[in-house]
């Protein structure tokens, strides 16, 4: 499943080849969501913004589609009419006079107004979103807040209320870089512990935003590159690399199934 970096991404590409402009031609597979094709033709797309792993396209006179990859949807854009090759099933088609964008595969997807948009059940209850929250001591309040301060964080960083967009890769990455073993909760943490782990998850995820899903620093991405090393061998520090050593002490690369999903870690990094 594509984790918030990748979300945001999308909504960018999105927003850059349809936003701010009318829409001309709009389609949806679902045959409850036919009746709003004709509300938003011609309608003025105002915004392309993504929420944690969902995604939210705004036009004008108060609608907004809201849609959820879940694990085999995705965006592409391209020129109006134009299809990509694929054997994923069309589910939504936006249409401008010079671009398309076109959700294949996803399974959630609805019409919204402004205070179906506030109630929504998943939009309703994100926590902090890592891309758009950068003060580290709202994501400490977070942390240390009743309903999260006494559970661990290997099963908090999947849980959407505490931080959104976060998935499996980056919260192996995030426990990585923090030093932390997965059992740790937060209240457990000294203020600095907790300080550095909040840093580690807003500089982990805007880097796999940057870099487009790689967490692993520059030089050693561009070492791996010169020893023909491909972006699965090389994208992350501990995610995918269970039997490898470390590359901060050397020690072999865990892994173990933690709230029902697979999680890597350094025995000795994050004693």
């Amino acid at each position: 499943m594509p984790e918030g970096p990748e979300i945001h991404i999308e909504a960018d590409r999105i927003r850059n080849a349809v936003g701010d402009q009318n829409c001309v031609f709009i389609s949806f597979y679902h045959e409850h969501l036919k009746p709003f094709e004709a509300e938003l033709t011609d309608k003025k797309i105002l915004s392309v913004e993504a929420y944690g792993k969902g995604l939210v396209i705004s036009f004008e006179g108060d609608a907004h589609i809201f849609s959820h990859n879940q694990l085999y949807g995705k965006w592409y854009t391209a020129k109006a009419g134009n299809y990509p090759k694929t054997s994923r099933s069309l589910r939504l088609e936006i249409q401008t006079a010079n671009k398309s964008a076109l959700l294949y595969s996803a399974s959630e997807i609805d019409v919204l107004d402004d205070e179906s948009v506030k109630q929504h059940p998943y939009l309703s209850t994100l926590g902090p979103d890592l891309l758009r929250q950068k003060d580290v001591t709202k994501l400490a309040d977070q942390c240390l807040s009743s309903n999260f301060r006494n559970k661990k964080l290997s099963g908090l960083l999947l849980d959407q209320r505490f931080f959104a967009g976060i998935g499996n890769y980056l919260r192996s990455e995030i426990l990585f870089f923090s030093k932390l073993s997965p059992d740790t909760k937060p209240a457990e943490l000294s203020e600095d512990e907790l300080k550095l782990f909040c840093e580690a998850a807003s500089l982990i995820t805007w880097r796999a935003y940057n870099e487009k899903g790689i967490t692993l620093d520059d030089a050693r991405v561009l070492e791996a590159k010169k020893q023909g090393k491909t972006r699965r061998q090389y994208r992350h520090y501990v995610f995918g690399r269970d039997g490898k050593p470390c590359y901060i002490c050397g020690d072999t690369i865990l892994k173990t199934k933690e709230a029902g999903r697979r999680l890597y870690s350094c025995p000795t990094c994050q004693n």
